[in-house]
């Protein structure tokens, strides 16, 4: 058997061997992308949400302001 060939089964070998650590880390990196996904969502989400909770403090505020008796 020729070094060439002897290389060529070694790399065969490896790949094999590596497969499935591939297909795993290629999975991985797709439930992380749905994961990042889901939390640029959320952030959007809470952001509305605290921009919804500065305008109830606002009107809040007015209607205090508007029923507090002036001396």
């Amino acid at each position: 058997m020729t070094e060439r060939n002897i290389v060529r089964r070694a790399a065969s070998r490896a790949r094999r061997a590596l497969n499935p650590t591939l297909e795993r880390v290629a999975h991985l990196q797709a439930e992380l992308q749905v994961e990042r996904e889901r939390i640029t969502r959320l952030e959007a989400e809470l952001d509305e949400l605290r921009r919804d909770s500065l305008r109830v403090a606002e009107l809040i505020d007015l209607a205090e302001q508007s029923f507090t008796p002036k001396s």
